[in-house]
């Protein structure tokens, strides 16, 4: 076995893992930013399987899918990111503030 396919077992063989332990957050949350975030690792893993399906069957083309990919993916976070903001400004905004007694700066 040369080193090349040695590597390309081992590394399918961590995707494969990698993709399993993030479908797990995935399911069981517990916030929206995590499976946000698994969402986007599971993009990641794409590239990767990607990557690997080029480097196993030898065709360049499936580089570019892995690309694409990857700008679809670097889009959906910023977009995720927007809307946390765009939420989380909303939701100070209609915050009550909190009683005296549980401010820390009130002597």
């Amino acid at each position: 076995m040369s080193a090349v396919l040695a590597a390309t077992a081992f590394t399918a063989i961590v995707a494969g893992v990698a993709i399993l332990a993030v479908a797990a957050r995935l399911l069981r949350g517990p916030s929206s930013a995590d499976r946000a975030i698994a969402i986007d690792m599971l993009g990641l893993l794409a590239i990767v399987v990607a990557t690997l399906v080029a480097v196993i069957a030898g065709q360049q083309g499936f580089l570019d899918v892995a690309f694409g990919i990857a700008l679809v993916a670097f889009l959906g976070a910023v977009a995720f990111a927007g809307l946390l903001e765009r939420l989380g400004a909303a939701v100070s905004d209609a915050a009550p503030p909190a009683p005296a007694a549980a401010r820390e700066d009130t002597p």
